[in-house]
């Protein structure tokens, strides 16, 4: 399922298994190479090296490496941007 179409990859909505096969958003056939469960992101579409992972529209990392669709998309092949906690500074009233 895309969640938005400005999204670059798709969230699996069950329980896939090496060999399963389905047809991308996009065209083109999947063979699944692993299990994943239901909710785990694929590539909807060729993602290069550097380029922003968009999920509901919003960037949830980088591309570490060139991705192909339907390749599985996590910490592997995706280097996230969120601020890391150890550099936030809480200020007394609890705002950052």
């Amino acid at each position: 399922m895309r969640l938005a179409e400005a999204d670059n990859i798709v969230v699996l909505t069950r329980a896939v298994a090496p060999g399963d096969a389905f047809e991308g958003p996009e065209g083109g056939i999947w063979t699944m190479t692993a299990k994943l469960d239901a909710g785990n992101k694929l590539a909807a579409v060729s993602i290069a090296a550097g380029e922003r992972i968009l999920k509901v529209g919003v960037p949830i990392g980088t591309a570490t490496q060139a991705i192909e669709p339907g390749v599985h998309v996590h910490s592997h092949n995706l280097r996230s941007d969120h601020i890391p906690i150890d550099r936030v500074e809480v200020r007394g009233d609890g705002s950052l």
